[in-house]
């Protein structure tokens, strides 16, 4: 018997250029569904999408202008899960984790794609124009960060707890310098992700009436499919009043993102197949270390940084026991 399965829609952090490009070269679907996002950002930020993500066969480019990655990352999860819908797949929840949580409610149905690749997109503008400057930090194997670095820890906050031994930690850059230095001083494992702002801390707080400007003029509709959301765990479904969608958004961008505790919380509810449509993979990565021993609950990637997509894609694709029409 099948599990029902969970689509995961990653953040900010899990972009990089040329994600999916295999996909995108050989899957017509998957390229036809891109190219519909490119025509509706290119007015927008000035040029092609497509074009930005593929143009340049490096990799290891930074990839971390929000005006980019904002609507990238809406297109890259919209478009690969729309794909896995069109073989089959029929998720039963769409979770949202941080930015994800604006691909999850269009996916579901609550938000057009236009209207959420504009949000995307007018966001990103706002964040570059206003917000200040900021580092985020992922770090392993410290779950008491702030108890054992507590004088480093002015101006910084936890901003995501992911699984015991992962959480990240954002603040200004000046503040968060010191922090690094004191962590590579006694050898603990951290990477400075690909986010130069301070989302879901006290920086974006001056933000909150012009984001929720823009999240009211969005005409939001009941959702087809149900929504957990990494902000505050809760369940989302087709009796939620749309209305509540402008400031669950800014709550999403603002508060910290407790992907842990949701995922438990999904749990509670029975076992489930997760899976990952951002990118990267991270959020699959998460789930084996939150499924307790014995747990009958599945998780995968459906694309990540490594290559292979076709042959990673195909993967998931089986897992899931469908059939991949769209990609002849």
């Amino acid at each position: 018997m099948r599990l029902p399965v969970v689509f995961m829609f990653s953040g900010q952090s899990s972009q990089y250029h040329q994600m999916g490009r295999e996909l995108y070269d050989q899957h017509p679907r998957f390229r036809m569904w891109m190219d519909y996002c490119d025509e509706i950002a290119q007015p927008l930020i000035g040029g092609s999408l497509c074009d930005v993500l593929y143009r340049d066969g490096d990799k290891s480019r930074p990839f971390d202008r929000l005006l980019h990655t904002n609507p990238a990352l809406v297109a890259f999860e919209y478009s690969l899960s729309r794909v896995l819908m069109e073989a089959g797949a029929e998720p039963a929840y769409l979770l949202g984790y941080s930015l994800g949580e604006l691909g999850a409610a269009i996916v579901g149905g609550a938000l057009t794609l236009e209207q959420g690749l504009v949000f995307a997109i007018d966001y990103a503008k706002l964040i570059e124009a206003e917000s200040p400057p900021a580092t985020m930090l992922a770090v392993i194997d410290v779950p008491d960060i702030e108890r054992r670095y507590a004088e480093l820890f002015e101006n910084c906050w936890i901003t995501a707890r992911n699984f015991d031994q992962h959480l990240v930690v954002t603040g200004p850059v000046a503040s968060i310098q010191p922090l690094r230095e004191a962590l590579a001083r006694d050898g603990v494992l951290h990477q400075v992700l690909a986010v130069n702002y301070g989302f879901h801390t006290e920086m974006q707080q001056p933000l909150e009436s012009r984001m929720l400007e823009l999240a009211r003029k969005l005409d939001f509709k009941p959702l087809r499919i149900p929504f957990v959301s990494c902000c505050d765990g809760a369940v989302y479904d087709r009796d939620t009043d749309p209305a509540v969608w402008p400031q669950h958004l800014w709550s999403a961008f603002r508060h910290p993102v407790a992907f842990d505790a949701t995922v438990r919380g999904l749990l509670g509810r029975g076992d489930f197949h997760f899976v990952d449509v951002g990118p990267s993979g991270t959020l699959a990565t998460f789930v084996k270390y939150l499924l307790p021993t014995g747990s009958a609950s599945l998780f995968g990637d459906t694309i990540n940084p490594f290559g292979r997509d076709l042959q990673t894609f195909g993967n998931a694709v089986r897992r899931m026991g469908l059939n991949d029409a769209g990609r002849h």
